[in-house]
């Protein structure tokens, strides 16, 4: 199993490396970015989420009874969204505004979905990523605000 585990590890990490240096250099991404907006880019401002942005963040996930390693399903979460909106709120809040990503939310569990083709081979599975509810609250969270700032800006276009 842990031989099966480290072969997997090592395509999908090769995978990323040679993603990377097939893509143009940092520099001329950069220098393209700069030539398509000429003038200065803003500072994204932190724009602090309400208790009620979170309820409805909660709201918006789906109804799966399916536990992750923290042992609590979507389901639970919505359950308690009054409950736990405000301290979500809080931390959030706390996070971006120290910069600072609670360790918790950094937790995922990684699984193989075979896609098609030959079983034995590695590159026929996909990698996919279990995350706690509260990491995906987090990510839709901080998602929304950077969206609503970079169209405000219009960087991002509709």
């Amino acid at each position: 199993m842990k031989q099966s585990f480290q072969i997997c590890n090592n395509y999908y990490v090769n995978s990323v490396t040679d993603l990377i240096t097939q893509q143009p250099k940092t520099e001329l991404a950069i220098f393209s970015l700069r030539k398509s907006f000429p003038h200065e880019f803003p500072q994204i401002i932190n724009i602090p989420v309400t208790g009620t942005e979170v309820i409805r963040t909660l709201s918006s996930l789906k109804n799966k009874t399916l536990c992750s390693y923290n042992s609590l399903s979507n389901k639970i979460l919505k359950l308690c969204g009054n409950q736990t909106s405000k301290p979500l709120t809080h931390t959030r809040n706390k996070s971006l505004t120290s910069g600072i990503c609670p360790s918790h939310l950094k937790y995922t569990i990684i699984k193989l979905c075979f896609k098609r083709g030959e079983k034995s081979q590695i590159s026929n599975y996909k990698p996919i990523a279990l995350l706690t509810g509260f990491s995906k609250i987090f990510e839709w969270l901080i998602f929304h605000s950077l969206k609503h700032d970079l169209v405000s800006h219009n960087i991002l276009g509709q």
